[in-house]
């Protein structure tokens, strides 16, 4: 049985979309944007705004498309969010679109250590520790690891709000805005684990995720660390950082790579800075590192073991690959529990992911 500790929220990604142009209620609404931008709208339908023959079709469309483009240029200066603010009228260019069914708003449970539980549970047997609040999006987590076969027994129901993490894509669907309020990880105390000594006991291994308080990451070291295997994934930069803090020895740590920046306080580009990473995670005790790449593939290193395995199909740098470096992460435990070697195990751990990727990107 295998034990994951970690974290659970609520996520809510929106896919933003430009103004329906042919709704005279959208273009009032755009010329109102374009005014409250500075921009003269009397003097855009031009050549450098689009191209003639559509500036005469229909003026306000040359209009949008400059102002849009604009609006885009500005979104490339670091600062442009600071200066915006989320609250801003006009956010980011985009307009509100009035529809019946909004199929570019996506609600779903979420976290690092609640992904690899659901994908190790159809697997072999699998408990889960953690704490969800008493709403109705921690009552959602908690049927959907119950359905996935997950035993929930030690996910404990708190007074508070499950965490919530909101993320806000462009129309090309990259990543312009995320939050996360993860206030109630913070009950993932030491005692929470003593609560699921019993569970924790009998695990053949422990998987956590960097949601966990430094605290709750030194106590189980300290209580579980010489009985079975500790598999840890940072799933975030913070999470890195709290590595970093604790003095959690890990069997294995499978980091990105900027989250293995933050977990070894150095920069991870090419081969010798991994090679780097590695050492420094070995040297606090980690004996196999793995640190994925964008893509699909990953460094990986066991004592003198090291090198990159790359995936047998290359992706362009615009394929969505969010939750592949979970689905990574739960095959890769698998395959070690079931006693294969490490860089088959890597392999097997990458073909995977590579696999989820071409899912999600139909």
């Amino acid at each position: 049985m295998i034990a994951v500790i970690g974290g659970v929220k609520t996520r809510v990604r929106i896919k933003m979309a430009p103004p329906e142009r042919d709704i005279e209620k959208q273009r009032k609404q755009d010329e109102e944007a374009l005014l409250a931008a500075g921009i003269d709208i009397n003097n855009m339908g031009n050549e450098d705004s689009c191209q003639g023959s559509q500036a005469e079709a229909d003026p306000l469309d040359a209009r949008f498309e400059a102002y849009y483009r604009q609006k885009m240029q500005e979104q490339a200066n670091e600062n442009y969010w600071d200066q915006v603010g989320l609250g801003a009228k006009d956010f980011g260019g985009y307009a509100p679109i009035d529809a019946e069914e909004d199929t570019d708003i996506q609600v779903s449970c979420s976290g690092c250590a609640y992904n690899v539980a659901r994908i190790l549970a159809p697997k072999t047997e699998t408990a889960f520790v953690s704490v969800v609040g008493n709403d109705a999006l921690g009552l959602a987590a908690r049927c959907e690891l119950s359905e996935a076969g997950v035993d929930i027994s030690a996910v404990k129901t708190l007074e508070g709000t499950t965490p919530v993490g909101v993320e806000i894509v462009n129309i090309l669907g990259d990543l312009d805005f995320a939050r996360d309020n993860m206030k109630l990880a913070r009950e993932i105390t030491p005692e929470l684990i003593d609560e699921a000594e019993g569970i924790i006991n009998g695990a053949e291994a422990i998987f956590a995720d960097g949601s966990i308080p430094v605290e709750t990451l030194n106590y189980i070291s300290e209580k579980y660390g010489d009985k079975c295997p500790i598999y840890f994934d940072p799933a975030s930069i913070q999470g890195g950082y709290a590595f970093a803090e604790s003095s959690l020895k890990a069997e294995c740590v499978m980091p990105g790579r900027m989250e293995a920046e933050a977990m070894s306080s150095q920069q991870v580009l090419g081969l010798d800075q991994l090679m780097s990473a590695g050492e420094a995670f070995e040297n606090r005790g980690t004996s196999k590192t793995i640190i994925t790449l964008k893509g699909g593939g990953l460094y990986y290193k066991e004592g003198p073991q090291s090198g990159i395995i790359k995936p047998e199909q290359q992706f362009p740098s615009t394929t969505a690959t969010r939750g592949a470096g979970d689905v990574l992460s739960a095959q890769l435990i698998l395959e070690l529990i079931n006693g294969t070697d490490f860089k088959t195990a890597a392999e097997s751990a990458v073909a995977a992911a590579v696999d989820f990727i071409k899912e999600v990107n139909l």
